[in-house]
C-alpha cells in the first residue's frame, strides 16, 4: 500500500514537473522590437542638432560617437625652469639643433659605411641597409633613438621623400621673474654637457681642469689651457615675447601669455569630442537626451528619450516578467523532480517487522 501511494504521488509530481518544463519550451521569449528611422553602423554619420557625428564604434550593445572640432585651440603650458627637448622647438638660425635628412632611394654615409635608404611613410619608419650587404639593415620609427656620428639623435619625421633625425642639447625655459611684476617674454637657454663635448673633441684631453675658479680645457698638441667659455661657442639663448610665434612640436605656435611662473602657447588644431552609448542607456547630445537600441550586434538605432523611451521600458518590463515566470517554472520542475525521487527512495526503505 505504501509503495502504491508513492507511485501515485511520483506520477503526480512527474506530471507537474513535465508540465512546467513543457511550458518553458513552448513559450517564446520576448525581445525589444523597437525600430528607429535609420539603423547606423560603425563609420556612418548621424545628425544631432547642427553637428554631424560619426559612429566611431557600434558593436555588441555599446559604441561611441565622435565629432571633430576643426576650429579648436590647442593650448600648452610650459613652466618656468622646465627642460624642453631640442626636438620640440625650432626657429631660424637655431644653433643647438642639429639634423640629418635621409632621402628615400639615396645612398648615404652612416657611421662610417655606405647605406641604402628606404622609407615606409604609412608605417612612419625608414630602413638603412648596408650597400655591400642588404641583409645588414636597421629600421627606425618616429620617436626612436638613433646613434649618428656619436650623437644620440631622435627620428622626428618620416615622409614619402625622406626621414629626418634631430639631436642637440635641451633648453631650459627661463623667465626673468625677479623684480618684474608682469613679464612679457621668456628665454630658451641651451643646456650643455661639457664633459661629453670635451670627450668628443679629438683636439682636447678628455677632462677639464679648474684654475682660479675657471673651468678650462687643455689642447693635446701643446698642453695649453683655454677657458671653456672661450673655446666653445656662446650658449644659445632664444627669447620669445607675447604675440610672437615659433615652431613647437612641429606646429606654428603663438606665445599667448607670459607670467612669472609659466608660458602659455596656443595654436589652431583639432579636438575630437566623444560620447559613449550602450543598449537602453540615455546620453545627451546637442542638449537633447537620446537612447540607443541595438537590433543586432553591428547596428544601432538612436531615438529621443522623450518620445520613445516609454515604449522601450514597456518591452523591457515584458522581458523581465517573462524571465521571472521562467525562473518560477524552472523552480517547479526541479522541486517536482526532487520530490519524486525522494518519494521513491522513501517508499523502498525496509519496513521494521
Amino acid at each position: 500500500m505504501q509503495r502504491r501511494a508513492a507511485a501515485i504521488y511520483f506520477v503526480f509530481f512527474l506530471v507537474i514537473g513535465a508540465g512546467a518544463y513543457g511550458l518553458i519550451q513552448t513559450v517564446e521569449e520576448p525581445t525589444i522590437s523597437l525600430e528607429g528611422d535609420t539603423a547606423y553602423s560603425a563609420g556612418d554619420t548621424v545628425e544631432f542638432g547642427d553637428r554631424t557625428w560619426e559612429v566611431a564604434e557600434a558593436d555588441t550593445d555599446s559604441g561611441e560617437l565622435a565629432w571633430v572640432n576643426e576650429s579648436a585651440v590647442v593650448s600648452t603650458t610650459i613652466d618656468n625652469g622646465t627642460e624642453v627637448p631640442v626636438t620640440d622647438v625650432r626657429w631660424s638660425d637655431q644653433s643647438a639643433r642639429m639634423e640629418q635628412v635621409f632621402e628615400a632611394g639615396s645612398t648615404t654615409e652612416y657611421n662610417g659605411s655606405d647605406y641604402e635608404v628606404s622609407v615606409n611613410e604609412s608605417a612612419g619608419s625608414f630602413t638603412l641597409a648596408l650597400a655591400s650587404d642588404a641583409s645588414v639593415n636597421e629600421s627606425y620609427a618616429v620617436g626612436d633613438t638613433v646613434t649618428y656620428e656619436g650623437n644620440e639623435a631622435t627620428v622626428t619625421s618620416v615622409t614619402g621623400e625622406a626621414a629626418t633625425i634631430v639631436w642637440g642639447g635641451p633648453y631650459v625655459l627661463d623667465i626673468e621673474a625677479e623684480n618684474v611684476t608682469d613679464p612679457t617674454d621668456a628665454t630658451f637657454v641651451e643646456q650643455r654637457d661639457i664633459a661629453a663635448m670635451v670627450d668628443a673633441d679629438p683636439a682636447l684631453y678628455n677632462e677639464t681642469i679648474t684654475q682660479d675658479g675657471v673651468e678650462k680645457v687643455t689642447y693635446r698638441a701643446n698642453d695649453t689651457n683655454v677657458a671653456v667659455d672661450e673655446y666653445f661657442p656662446p650658449v644659445e639663448r632664444h627669447t620669445i615675447a607675447e604675440g610672437e610665434t615659433l615652431e613647437y612640436q612641429g606646429n606654428e605656435t603663438t606665445v599667448d601669455a607670459v607670467t612669472n611662473t609659466s608660458v602659455e602657447l596656443t595654436r589652431p588644431g583639432q579636438n575630437t569630442v566623444t560620447v559613449g552609448f550602450s543598449e537602453g542607456a540615455n546620453f545627451t547630445v546637442a542638449d537633447t537626451q537620446y537612447f540607443a537600441h541595438f537590433p543586432d550586434n553591428s547596428s544601432v538605432y538612436f531615438m529621443q528619450t522623450s518620445e520613445r523611451y516609454g515604449d522601450y521600458q514597456a518591452q523591457e518590463n515584458e522581458i523581465a516578467s517573462y524571465n521571472d515566470r521562467v525562473t518560477g517554472l524552472w523552480g517547479i520542475a526541479q522541486l517536482c523532480l526532487l520530490a519524486a525521487i525522494l518519494l521513491v527512495a522513501i517508499a523502498y526503505l525496509p519496513v521494521r517487522g
